[in-house]
């Protein structure tokens, strides 16, 4: 399969200098990139500006702000040519209202910035390439989350009926290493698979995309 995999942090601009971004590096994108090469696909990762490259993979460049982001996987799926999204990336929930031209004063007693919503993506992948869409999955990332909030967080991202599966974890699970656990959720079923680790992610990832794109018309 030809695979698409999204990474790292979006950058919204404030000035020409300063952004709002997360604490994302991309590693686990990059590190599921290079396992599902290992897994014998074809996979192009897309990250975020400075975020972790892959070393399998190929690279297919980088993005900045969501928007950016968005026209960069607009442009890709639409080609036609993959047969599925990852969508890893953590992207900005809002972004500046106004970019200001050049720096902000360093020296000014207060600065009150103004923000809105970015476009949801996820939601959108699908209809990029309408004649072949895509198998989609996303990626939750919850702090501090009970499993009622997990949940309902998770069924947010199924709302619309265009994502075939969410891959969840929490921030509070970071500290604990290779071994984080995740949790796959797939698209009509409420109870989540439970996987210790990245490699046991991308094992799950491998065998549900082999299941998925079959049963695709």
């Amino acid at each position: 399969m030809k695979i698409l995999i999204t990474s790292g942090a979006t950058r919204e601009p404030l000035d020409d200098v300063r952004f709002l971004s997360n604490v994302s590096t991309g590693a686990t994108g990059a590190a599921l990139a290079d396992a599902l090469v290992v897994h014998g696909h074809q996979v192009s990762l897309l990250r975020g500006t400075g975020a972790v490259a892959a070393r399998r993979a190929r690279d297919a460049g980088e993005f900045g702000s969501t928007a950016d982001l968005l026209a960069r996987l607009r442009a890709r799926v639409a080609s036609g040519k993959f047969d599925a999204v990852i969508q890893c990336a953590a992207v900005a929930d809002y972004t500046p209202a106004r970019v200001t031209r050049g720096k902000m004063s360093s020296y000014a007693p207060s600065l009150t910035v103004r923000l809105v919503p970015t476009p949801k993506i996820l939601p959108q992948i699908k209809s990029f390439a309408a004649a072949h869409p895509p198998v989609v999955i996303g990626f939750k990332l919850t702090s501090g989350a009970d499993a009622t909030a997990r949940a309902t967080a998770v069924a947010k991202l199924f709302a619309a009926g265009t994502v075939d599966a969410v891959i969840h974890n929490d921030l509070a699970d970071l500290a604990t290493g290779r071994a984080r656990p995740f949790r796959a959720y797939i698209a009509g079923r409420a109870r989540p698979e439970k996987l210790a680790g990245l490699p046991a992610l991308a094992e799950w990832l491998a065998s549900f995309l082999k299941v998925a794109r079959a049963s695709c018309p």
